[in-house]
């Protein structure tokens, strides 16, 4: 199978992201629905360089027993105020307040940080001569499995 170089980053860009929104549809697919109660505020230490985070801690009821997560960074939350939260059933610690960038944004930044490095391999192909010379196609299976074929000159 020979493709263009559209073909291939486009082909590779969908390899790269599959991963991380399946998982994600899977998760959403498989969790319950509760109202939490945001508790207090907690801070931890992301490191030297990013020094303290703030963190709502959030308990929600599952059966009879009361679950305590750390909810996002910098949300803003009051002590006392009421969330809804996602949770998988079999595991009521792995849980996420029902909004969408706590839900998605780990998802969007570790899907789109390998497809930002395809863009830049793509966009500049002067920089990584010969893989995206303008033209140039990749052969996928047979012997090497992985083949540049070089753009023809006219």
């Amino acid at each position: 199978m020979v493709l263009s170089k559209n073909q291939f980053f486009l082909t590779l860009s969908i390899l790269v992201i599959s991963p991380f929104f399946i998982y994600k549809s899977v998760w959403l697919l498989q969790c319950e629905k509760a109202t939490g109660i945001m508790q207090f505020v907690g801070h931890g230490n992301l490191g030297s360089a990013l020094g303290i985070s703030s963190y709502p801690v959030i308990d929600f009821r599952s059966g009879n027993k009361v679950y305590t997560f750390n909810a996002n960074i910098n949300l803003d939350l009051k002590p006392g105020q009421t969330v809804s939260v996602l949770y998988q059933k079999n595991n009521p610690w792995d849980a996420l307040v029902d909004q969408f960038i706590c839900i998605w944004g780990n998802t969007i930044a570790y899907g789109l940080n390998p497809v930002l490095i395809i863009f830049v391999l793509f966009c500049t192909p002067e920089k990584f001569d010969p893989l995206i010379r303008k033209g140039a196609k990749v052969k996928l299976g047979g012997k090497p499995f992985f083949k540049i074929i070089p753009p023809t000159k006219v």
